[in-house]
């Protein structure tokens, strides 16, 4: 018994000091490191943390070797600190920038790594903002293409983590371009803060998609970090003022080449006056009787809420809401241009001041019209709650 104790005693050492010589590899004595930059201006091209882009990396020298994906930050920059010294073979990959080639380049010590190309597209000149006493964010921007194919569509997100993004958020806003876009066309998108948390930082971040390129993903802006108090907020409380058209009837309206028709999206009563169509946009209504405002020209406004599906159609044309006293346009007439009234996508309550209308007989007022043609692409706008009244 001895003996075979001492045997098994002997093949468990055994085991043990084998199992030590196996176990006994070098750690990893290497890290990868760097930044994925726009050659033309010398930024970080930011990413999407989750479900951005990523780097392929795969150390040469051994037969089948594995491929290790590198996730960048939020901040375009990236780092592996578990690889050993050697030969790698690199590319950046499923990004929201132009093809990037294989490289192979040598991992030894603290090896920084910095990748040079261009983003699909650039989100430049941003403004974000907070109005505490609307509860409303809004973002203004422009955006340079890099690549020719349109862009899909361009949003605003919000969260409580600085990592914001398509895929990270607490909220977002949404307008759809399906078009390539000019790089002095302003962008203007808003947010409201209500079902936000009051007192709380938030990080907002402007992205856009582009369009026909297989796993792209979103170019972003830098994040811009906003405290949220929505407890200044004052209530819009519409003024009823003097009805001259509930838009609950499509009698008296025309247009030319646009579909009219009644919608239950409204803002007052059971309906909205719809439009939807592309090209020249003509929409009008002569009433067959005379309309007293009620409002003088020093203190009155002309209101109304409007929707707009996607106001980048709009382009910068001049042109315009009409009001006229003569039954047509042109004449005996006040007009307002729409690039000047800051329309976003959506519902907007629409204020326009009657100082200016010099000509306009304001008890006797029979003519409207929407007036556009410089559109660019499909739309459709609602009207409703046409009136008037003094402040």
């Amino acid at each position: 018994m001895k003996s075979i104790f001492k045997i098994l005693m002997c093949v468990v050492c055994g085991v043990g000091v084998l199992s030590c010589e196996i176990d006994n590899y070098d750690s990893p004595d290497a890290q990868f490191y760097g930044t994925i930059i726009d050659e033309n201006t010398n930024e970080p091209i930011q990413q999407d943390l989750i479900e951005g882009s990523r780097i392929d990396i795969v150390e040469l020298g051994y037969q089948n070797p594995n491929t290790r994906q590198i996730r960048f930050h939020s901040d375009g920059t990236f780092k592996e600190a578990n690889l050993f010294t050697g030969q790698y073979e690199v590319q950046a990959l499923r990004g929201n920038f132009m093809l990037v080639e294989k490289d192979t380049i040598d991992i030894n010590g603290d090896t920084e790594y910095n990748i040079l190309t261009q983003p699909y597209l650039r989100i430049e000149n941003t403004e974000i903002s907070f109005d505490s006493i609307k509860g409303i964010v809004t973002a203004l921007f422009n955006i340079e293409q890099v690549s020719g194919n349109p862009i899909e569509y361009v949003s605003l997100m919000a969260d409580l983590n600085s990592n914001v993004s398509n895929t990270m958020r607490a909220a977002m806003v949404k307008q759809d371009i399906n078009a390539i876009v000019s790089s002095d066309q302003l962008f203007r998108l808003q947010m409201s803060t209500e079902n936000l948390v009051s007192g709380k930082d938030y990080f907002f971040r402007i992205g856009a998609l582009i369009s026909g390129i297989s796993q792209a993903k979103h170019n972003y802006s830098v994040p811009v970090k906003l405290n949220i108090d929505n407890s200044h907020v004052v209530p819009d409380i519409a003024i009823p003022g003097n009805v001259i058209d509930d838009c609950e009837s499509l009698d008296g309206w025309q247009s030319g080449g646009f579909e009219l028709s009644l919608d239950t999206d409204k803002k007052e009563g059971e309906y909205s006056l719809k439009a939807t169509g592309t090209g020249v946009v003509i929409i009008q209504k002569i009433f067959s009787e005379p309309f007293n405002t009620g409002v003088s020209k020093e203190n009155g406004y002309l209101a109304f809420n409007m929707y707009v599906e996607n106001t980048a159609v709009f382009g910068d044309s001049d042109n315009q809401f009409e009001l006229t006293s003569s039954g047509g346009p042109d004449v005996h007439e006040i007009s307002w241009k729409f690039k000047d009234m800051n329309l976003f996508n959506g519902w907007n309550k629409v204020e326009l001041s009657l100082a200016g209308a010099t000509d306009l007989d304001l008890s006797a007022v029979n003519f409207i019209r929407f007036y556009h043609t410089g559109i660019t692409g499909p739309i459709t706008v609602k009207f409703d709650n046409i009136r008037f009244y003094e402040k």
